[in-house]
């Protein structure tokens, strides 16, 4: 088909067309163009009705998903007052224990530099005691 040619240019009616009425496809065409149209038309309108009806449904389910919400913080007050007392006296009895292991450490680690010097004190004495050449 060249730039200037026209749809259906040149085209000849087939036996049994009329004449002046088109071809069965750009009937067919048409009509597919009118239903396309048409359920459109009514797809548009049960989104219209679906967000009409909608919209008082969805405020109540924020309604009561609010309500729940206050619910599980008037009940989580309590919980978490109990966690804090027990994590309290956890902590106490933890700082404790790592309190007394440090007091342990520090012992051992003295004990361990009063070995080691000591010996260190004996060999250093018969290297003073020796006589001088």
């Amino acid at each position: 088909m060249g730039t200037n040619d026209k749809p259906g240019q040149g085209e000849q009616p087939a036996a049994g067309e009329p004449v002046g009425g088109g071809s069965p496809r750009r009937e067919q065409v048409e009509r597919a163009r009118e239903m396309g149209e048409h359920w459109l038309g009514q797809l548009q309108e049960m989104i219209d009705q679906a967000g009409k009806t909608a919209g008082p449904v969805l405020r109540d389910v924020a309604a009561k998903a609010a309500e729940l919400a206050a619910v599980a913080a008037e009940n989580a007050g309590p919980v978490a007052h109990k966690a804090a007392d027990v994590t309290e006296h956890v902590g106490d009895r933890l700082a404790a224990r790592s309190k007394d292991l440090a007091a342990d450490l520090r012992k051992a680690a003295e004990a361990a530099r009063a070995q080691s010097a000591a010996p260190a004190d004996d060999t250093a004495e018969p290297k003073d005691d020796a006589p001088k050449s």
